[in-house]
């Protein structure tokens, strides 16, 4: 005698494992949008301490002023180099030791002074170079605080 799955177990399987799937996709997404919120923070710490060391350089050597501008990358361009200058012509100092490239899924300069972290499609979170004082400030964001 052949026993087979009737049409109700069936169906009662796929509700599960449909559950179980919508279930994991929740938690996939949480888990990555933690991470980029992580990568964030701890790029914009590694930012303020080399700001920080600018400041403190500038102070020793009696100079009086920061950086005009952090980096010559292109505006809203990908692969252009952040944080940076190989080209001592335009940038008297470079912030960083090794560059962040533009991405549009990561960090990019989006204006003169004016930098953009994407942590998704549709949440980003937007920094100015405050020239003046030496400092990166987060702007408009709720994540703001979170950096502080």
């Amino acid at each position: 005698m052949k026993r087979a799955f009737t049409l109700l177990e069936l169906v009662f399987v796929v509700f599960i494992l449909g559950i179980l799937a919508s279930l994991a996709l929740t938690f996939s997404g949480k888990n990555k949008d933690e991470a980029k919120i992580l990568k964030l923070k701890i790029d914009y710490e590694m930012l303020s301490s080399a700001l920080s060391l600018m400041r403190t350089q500038a102070e020793l050597k009696e100079i009086n002023g920061f950086l005009s501008k952090l980096d010559n990358a292109k505006f809203n361009t990908p692969k252009e180099k952040l944080f940076y200058c190989d080209n001592k012509q335009d940038c008297s100092y470079s912030l960083l030791s090794s560059p962040i490239y533009s991405d549009f899924k990561s960090w990019m300069k989006i204006a003169s002074n004016q930098y953009r972290f994407f942590l998704n499609s549709k949440e980003y979170v937007d920094f100015i170079y405050n020239s003046k004082e030496g400092i990166l400030e987060c702007i408009n964001s709720k994540y703001c605080k979170d950096l502080q």
